[in-house]
């Protein structure tokens, strides 16, 4: 595990670790007073998305602000990793399974844009999801619910401190859900914790 602490503020030597595939990097959490901002997450989604990195498997960055569009990109790699990972059959072993990322600024457009990027994996590998006080609205949750419906790893959710979802968000949320899933199919079929 990297906790990302230190005298220096700098993420250069977490993020090289990441780079060079250290295999006993496997837990990456970088405390909030470090700076990693939109080139570090670039970095990081780099090593992810072209398999260079096969040993971590979670990733803490709660705290840090992040654009939609580095989060969008984030989302991405990790989809790639799962698409690569499903390709070879070694998702069960291998790849990104928990990650709490973004700060209280991240809202709906962050949240949206993240989910934009997993998407195509039905949220990629993750197992664990921690979107607590990321200020998610009704169009935020609609997209977690539309993107996460169908995922096969996702256990535990963690929505909690998003004061704007409200009822009506939770509507959206199981609405969208069940148009991800169809009228026949089971949402979130491997969740335990929300």
């Amino acid at each position: 595990m990297a906790w990302g602490q230190g005298g220096f503020k700098s993420c250069d030597a977490l993020l090289k670790r990441v780079e060079q595939n250290d295999v006993k990097l496997v837990e990456l959490v970088i405390l909030p007073m470090k700076t990693f901002g939109a080139a570090e997450i670039q970095r990081l989604s780099n090593s992810i998305a072209s398999g260079v990195n096969t040993n971590l498997r979670t990733i803490s960055a709660s705290g840090h602000h992040f654009p939609p569009e580095s989060l969008k990109m984030f989302g991405q790699a990790l989809s790639a990793q799962a698409q690569k990972l499903n390709s070879d059959n070694t998702a069960s072993s291998n790849g990104i399974t928990h990650i709490s990322i973004g700060s209280k600024y991240m809202g709906d457009e962050g949240v949206v844009a993240l989910c934009e990027g997993l998407a195509p994996s039905d949220g990629a590998l993750l197992q664990s999801l921690d979107l607590g006080w990321k200020n998610i609205g009704r169009e935020g949750i609609r997209a977690i619910g539309s993107t996460f419906a169908n995922s096969k790893f996702l256990s535990s959710l963690d929505l909690s401190r998003n004061n704007n979802i409200g009822s009506d968000g939770i509507t959206d949320f199981c609405n969208a859900a069940e148009e991800a899933t169809g009228s026949s199919g089971i949402a979130f079929p491997s969740m335990e914790h929300l």
